[in-house]
């Protein structure tokens, strides 16, 4: 009976000997898990002209459509047009595919209609100093449009508006590599659109 302190006292200075050896000195995750000020402050600048951050694939949001169909119209006497849609545009390290897939709704001399817009256009295209540059390869884009119950193919009519290759020799900027923008050539003059994630 006199032995079971000395039992009691052994298992608990183990006890307490396994207690120091697990929160004494720091394990080598939590040494490694430190976090350096100096490594967290230094970051690489973003570079806004780097055409990189612009491969990939992007979705035009309506209201930015809208912005640069507004300022096409403005320049056309006579023609409003309301987009109803979104548009993609994508981009490879060497191509690029521009699909505004859209409704338009317009409204031509007093005349009102609405117009379904197909197709694609593309190529090839490179930067340098912060602008994109473009060579279409392939246009395939057409509006199908129905004024007062008639309905016709306008897609020689609105050619220059809606068929046209927007981004050439756009100015861009990457400040934010998420939502790249991008000057849309409206005709006679640009307007800035931004980009957005696709899906």
């Amino acid at each position: 009976m006199r032995r079971a302190p000395i039992v009691v006292t052994a298992a608990t200075a183990a006890l307490l000997a396994l207690t120091a050896c697990s929160v004494g000195e720091p394990t080598e995750a939590e040494t490694d898990g430190a976090t350096d000020p100096e490594a967290s402050a230094s970051s690489d600048p973003v570079d806004p002209t780097d055409p990189g951050c612009l491969v990939g694939d992007w979705r035009i949001a309506q209201d930015q459509m809208q912005v640069f169909y507004d300022a096409v119209s403005a320049a056309s006497e006579g023609l409003a047009l309301t987009i109803v849609g979104d548009t993609g545009l994508s981009f490879t390290d060497t191509e690029y595919l521009y699909t505004p897939g859209f409704t338009l709704q317009l409204e031509v001399a007093g005349l009102v209609g609405e117009g379904v817009t197909t197709g694609s256009i593309g190529g090839t295209w490179t930067a340098d100093a912060g602008v994109i540059t473009t060579a279409v390869g392939d246009n395939s884009l057409s509006t199908i449009v129905t004024i007062n119950g008639v309905t016709q193919d306008a897609s020689d009519l609105l050619g220059g508006i809606i068929a046209s290759d927007p981004i050439n020799e756009a100015p861009f900027d990457c400040s934010d590599p998420t939502a790249p923008v991008l000057q849309f050539d409206t005709g006679s003059g640009r307007v800035p659109v931004a980009l957005t994630p696709a899906g």
